[in-house]
């Protein structure tokens, strides 16, 4: 199943939820379509070709009222909102978590988003215990044997906003712990901006990542679009209702058009 569909069903943006949301709690009737348009700051068209869709699709009558199979559709949509939205909160994502929340939802296959939402894995609880008291050490052998979906944030090195360096990579990472050891695995995605000298649109990627470990950086391999940082990389704080937070400095450079934008330092998050 492609990233589009969502068992069955259309893989819809935010916005689009939002205009079935409305739609559900409005009684109907002239003026539906402009009251839902205003509501959600778009245009009248906007709504109007949606929802046309949607009755193509058989996910609304010609009276916009809810088929079955739309009622399905709307439900399953506004759980994974949720229950990503709830996941974000207890990652302790405040800062911009309408925008990461957006990114997840329209872009990330919604079984990766389910699994997410519902993992609490991660930690060792009988070692938790025990760390609890004694203090963190070696954090490796706190997390299972496994892959691990995790949702990370960069952020600005002063903490004030998140980095633009985040373009660069996709929302979810993975913890992975094996025989050979356990790290984190980025994936770099294309970025997308605009020229301030003409104004055209530019694509670029990430080209290089160097971490702090101690006192000094280490340059970070990429390898088919992927990086691998290890855990002991991290510094982590306290544990916070079950959870570990890990916080790493990192350099990152990146090639926009045909410009080599410089290093830009910036502090990367996750929790386990």
């Amino acid at each position: 199943m492609g990233k589009n569909e969502t068992m069955g069903f259309e893989h819809l943006t935010i916005l689009q939820i939002r205009y079935l949301t409305e739609l559900e709690q409005m009684e109907k009737g002239r003026g539906t379509i402009g009251a839902i348009a205003e509501k959600c700051g778009v245009k009248h068209p906007t709504v109007s070709r949606f929802f046309k869709s949607c009755i193509e699709k058989e996910y609304l009558t010609q009276s916009l009222d809810f088929t079955e199979k739309g009622k399905m559709m709307l439900q399953r949509h506004q759980k994974v909102v949720r229950d990503v939205r709830e996941y974000l909160e207890r990652s302790g994502i405040t800062e911009g978590i309408d925008d990461v929340l957006k990114g997840m939802v329209e872009n990330i296959d919604y079984i990766r988003l389910e699994e997410l939402a519902r993992s609490h894995m991660r930690v060792n609880k009988g070692i938790q215990m025990k760390k609890e008291e004694d203090g963190i050490g070696e954090i490796e052998e706190l997390i299972e044997y496994g892959n691990h979906m995790v949702a990370i944030s960069i952020m600005q090195t002063d903490g004030s906003g998140r980095s633009m360096a985040e373009h660069g990579f996709e929302h979810l990472g993975i913890v992975k712990r094996n025989k050979r050891g356990c790290y984190l695995e980025l994936t770099i995605k294309e970025m997308h901006e605009i020229s301030r000298i003409n104004g055209r649109k530019m694509t670029g990627h990430l080209t290089g990542l160097k971490y702090l470990q101690g006192d000094v950086y280490k340059i970070a391999g990429i390898k088919n679009g992927k990086v691998r940082i290890p855990i002991s990389a991290f510094r982590f704080q306290k544990f916070d209702h079950g959870m570990l937070q890990g916080n790493l400095m990192i350099t990152v450079s990146c090639s926009v058009g045909e410009a080599h934008m410089p290093e830009s330092t910036a502090r990367l998050i996750f929790k386990l």
